[in-house]
């Protein structure tokens, strides 16, 4: 599935070119985002990263992008633990 309006309030990946930088193979460099897409509008598109942080992606930087599923639940190092011996 591609990137679309549609996906506001869903978890997406999205690669975008980073103006102004070369890529290791010469071409443009690129970098990924994760996080919730907030917003999208015919300009640019906005993904809110777990950590709080709000990305506003132009249009004409995304390379790539699709929905992906909710982050996996990490298990606590206080996990269930056999009681015996």
């Amino acid at each position: 599935m591609t990137l679309h309006p549609g996906l506001v309030g869903q978890r997406v990946i999205v690669r975008r070119a980073v103006r102004g930088e070369v890529g290791p193979s010469g071409g443009p460099a690129l970098t990924d985002v994760i996080g919730i897409l907030e917003a999208w509008d015919d300009q640019a598109l906005s993904v809110r990263r777990e950590g709080g942080q709000l990305v506003t992606v132009p249009l004409t930087d995304v390379v790539a992008g699709k929905q992906i599923p909710p982050r996996a639940k990490r298990r606590g190092a206080g996990g269930p633990r056999s009681t015996t011996g």
